[in-house]
């Protein structure tokens, strides 16, 4: 809390005084009982009230009079900053916070699986990157109403050179890293009590980590391998200087945030690490068992296979959201899921499964939730696709003829239709199938037994003994055409898995599912330990085909490119894009890239998926956003009397 709004303090504490005194005057002539419910309810708006006042002091917001001394002098200078035309910071024209929103409640929302690890760089799973959203700030962020802008985060001036290879970044000062939430009863921990302040210093250690060969952050790798250098120019300003001038370097220097170096250097007992140990130290520190951020909610604690729980940060630098708790409930199954959301242990589902959507909003009677105002709900866009992916460097799967014949025999609009109730669109390649990079051309490969049995014949695959399952010789050796689709251990991927399988059967391949949890899941993509898996990626709205794509990408530890996708034209492509700002250029180059990757098939491209959501309708303020995360509950606030 700025200091310097004592006098402001001082007035809501006079105007509380009174405002008692006056609900005592009229408590005293109502009867006893009516006493107390006018008197409750009067302090708990009065509580409402200043909670809200207090929030927009904290966030530099004057309520009355002049804030004025250093803080005041602070937000001028950042004032002045956002209208500086050299910023590359924009106004926001999205508004996190209600201006009516009620403080105070919890919000208890779902999560399908335990997070594998909370280490903000080298874990990249949806569910960890949203917590990281709640917990941690970037350098900026996207407008959420136009994501084509950044906005002020941490940083409050952003300026480039004219080639787009030096950035300067300026800090907000005053903005401190949470409190580790360690055992204080241990001795160990001491040094941890105070709060630390963000420096540029933090800044600088996220570069170290990300371009360290040692740090197991595959993901990002190829998105920082064109810096040249970060230099701490003072306390609160560092410079990233990149090789040359490469398109994703603004995104990747402004969307980045930092990383405490002050913690990741040091061990339990508050003693240095040796500077060459700390990056092979990071991938397993200590600390990430325990994770901060700069952000608006403290990470309180986890309890696997129960619930993540996050608590508003009540020193946060910026304006405080409206709700004062978050529980992520982990949830595997969806049924589970609905039937807590229906009995009230949940407040918000982030996907209705496919058959209860059927049931209740397709077919659903007039007693249905959502008819009857117990439940509300909404279909949204997600922005992301769902593949299955094929092991190039597998024999199996080396030829695109069979990868082409595999999505030939994938039944996928029937599947849409039929199993997940139309709420998905048919993707035919790497771009979202409503985003400008997508090629509308491009007609999707239609399902076809005959035409799949007939690339198979010519890739070799033939049934010579008559047994149903085509053979062919490999390496000398006569092989079936057997494999495992290591899949998301779901009801509704286990009943399209299965359609999948019985038109396989059909044309001589047999198909095994495996069907396994997150964590299991995300360990064998990252280690290439599948013939062929359901996936799926979240995108970005900038695109950069590097990480996932390039040639480059498909040996690295924990790379993006699992199925060994490997294409001189695409590398070249991709390269090029790398060093192509003009827009029209660019759109040209990511569709031609879109038809190559369409006529080699590393992935059947499944669907765009539209999510089915609900809640509970005491949870107001329900929006949604056009980038991920789509469910931010930041804006969103708890009615009690509502319930």
């Amino acid at each position: 809390m700025p200091r310097t709004f004592k006098a402001t303090l001082v007035l809501i504490g006079v105007l509380i005084m009174v405002a008692l005194l006056a609900i005592i005057s009229i408590a005293q002539s109502y009867q006893a009982n009516k006493k107390i419910i006018e008197v409750n309810r009067a302090l708990g708006d009065l509580n409402r009230s200043t909670e809200q006042i207090l929030s927009q002091l904290e966030s530099g917001v004057a309520v009355a009079g002049n804030a004025g001394g250093t803080a005041g002098a602070s937000n001028d200078r950042y004032a002045a900053a956002i209208n500086d035309p050299n910023n590359l910071l924009s106004p926001a024209t999205d508004q996190l916070i209600a201006p009516n929103a009620v403080p105070g409640g919890t919000l208890k929302r779902l999560i399908s699986s335990d997070p594998k690890g909370f280490n903000w760089l080298t874990e990249n799973s949806a569910d960890v990157s949203e917590l990281q959203t709640y917990v941690h700030n970037g350098f900026a962020r996207q407008d959420f109403n136009n994501p084509d802008n950044f906005v002020s985060d941490l940083a409050y001036m952003v300026t480039v050179n004219e080639d787009n290879t030096e950035y300067t970044v300026k800090l907000r000062e005053g903005v401190y890293w949470h409190v580790p939430k360690v055992d204080f009863s241990d001795p160990r921990y001491e040094w941890l009590r105070e709060p630390r302040e963000l420096t540029a210093e933090d800044a600088t250690f996220y570069y170290e980590m990300a371009m360290s060969p040692q740090v197991e952050a595959g993901s990002i790798k190829s998105y920082v391998e064109d810096i040249e250098k970060v230099e701490t120019l003072d306390r609160y300003t560092f410079k990233v200087t990149w090789k040359r001038p490469v398109y994703h370097s603004r995104t990747t220097t402004l969307l980045a945030y930092p990383l405490p170096r002050w913690l990741f250097s040091r061990d339990r007992d508050g003693q240095e690490i040796a500077q060459e140990s700390i990056p092979v130290e990071f991938n397993t520190h200590w600390s990430v068992d325990y994770p901060i951020g700069t952000g608006p909610y403290l990470f309180d604690s986890f309890k696997p296979s129960s619930q993540v729980v996050l608590t508003r940060n009540r020193d946060y630098w910026g304006a405080k959201p409206p709700i004062e708790r978050i529980e992520f409930h982990i949830i595997k199954d969806p049924e589970q899921g609905f039937a807590r959301l229906l009995s009230g242990q949940l407040d918000f589902l982030p996907k209705i499964a496919e058959p209860r959507y059927r049931s209740e909003i397709m077919n659903g009677g007039p007693k249905s939730p959502f008819k009857t105002g117990e439940l509300e709900y909404e279909v949204i866009d997600a922005f992301a696709y769902y593949y299955i992916g094929w092991n190039s460097d597998k024999p199996m799967f080396a030829d695109r003829k069979v990868r082409l014949a595999m999505t030939h025999a994938f039944n996928r609009q029937s599947i849409i239709d039929n199993v997940i109730n139309g709420l998905g669109e048919l993707q035919t390649g790497p771009f979202y199938y409503d985003h400008p990079a997508n090629d509308p051309s491009i007609e999707p490969i239609p399902f076809d037994l005959d035409r799949a049995a007939a690339l198979l014949d010519e890739a070799g695959w033939v049934d010579t003994d008559g047994d149903g399952i085509r053979q062919k010789t490999i390496n000398g050796e006569n092989v079936d055409f057997r494999f495992t689709l290591t899949s998301y251990n779901r009801p509704t991927v286990r009943s399209w898995v299965s359609i999948f399988r019985e038109d396989l059967r059909k044309i001589g391949i047999e198909m095994r599912g495996d069907f396994v949890e997150w964590p299991l899941m995300q360990r064998r993509m990252d280690d290439k330990q599948f013939d062929a898996f359901t996936g799926g990626w979240g995108l970005t709205w900038f695109n950069d085909p590097f990480q996932i794509w390039h040639s480059s990408q498909a040996d690295i530890p924990k790379g993006s490119n699992r199925v060994g996708f490997r294409n001189a034209e695409a590398d070249e492509i991709i390269e090029t894009l790398r060093v192509t700002f003009d827009t029209e250029e660019r759109m040209t180059l990511l569709r031609r890239f879109h038809q190559i990757v369409h006529e080699e098939q590393p992935y059947s491209f499944f669907y765009a998926p539209k999510e089915s959501v609900a809640w509970n309708p005491r949870v107001k303020n329900v929006v949604f956003q056009k980038i991920r995360p789509q469910t931010y509950s930041l804006p969103w606030y708890i009615d009690e009397s509502a319930e």
